[in-house]
């Protein structure tokens, strides 16, 4: 929990920060809610993932070739259906989509999400949460700890 709260408040402190720096106090104030709302979903998302690989895998080799599978797999395709004319009929079932253009359409003032959109982030985040604590569980078993 320390680190995920530390990662939390890191990541809404910089996307804060730099939301006031490239749109200006009068603007942020407005968008700031929505912006650190999405932030919030995309930091905990991450870094449960994050910790979940360092809990599953052995070495740092097998960690940056998973990352790098979530680059390409998860992250590629979201990038190229949202920002290029590339659109791919399955990218709407792809939740990291959402995510983004949730994020995206926050800056912009047009968040469109809905309670639907925030009880499935939610139930993600939770399942990440019991998915990784699982695993340090497991983890710590091993060590002798628990």
């Amino acid at each position: 929990m320390s680190k995920l709260t530390a990662f939390l408040l890191s990541d809404l402190v910089f996307a804060a920060l730099l939301t006031l720096l490239n749109v200006g106090i009068v603007d942020a104030v407005e968008l700031l809610p929505a912006v650190l709302m999405q932030t919030g979903i995309l930091s905990l998302t991450m870094a449960l993932i994050g910790f979940g690989c360092a809990m599953l895998l052995e070495d740092f080799k097998q960690f940056s070739l998973a990352y790098l599978v979530i680059a390409l797999f998860a992250a590629t395709p979201v990038f190229l259906s949202a920002n290029t004319s590339m659109k791919m009929a399955w990218i709407y079932w792809h939740p990291f989509y959402h995510v983004y253009m949730e994020l995206k359409n926050a800056y912009f003032g047009t968040s469109v999400a809905n309670l639907i959109y925030y009880i499935c982030s939610g139930f993600g985040i939770l399942i990440l949460f019991l998915f990784v604590q699982s695993a340090f569980r497991g983890e710590m078993g091993k060590e002798g700890c628990l």
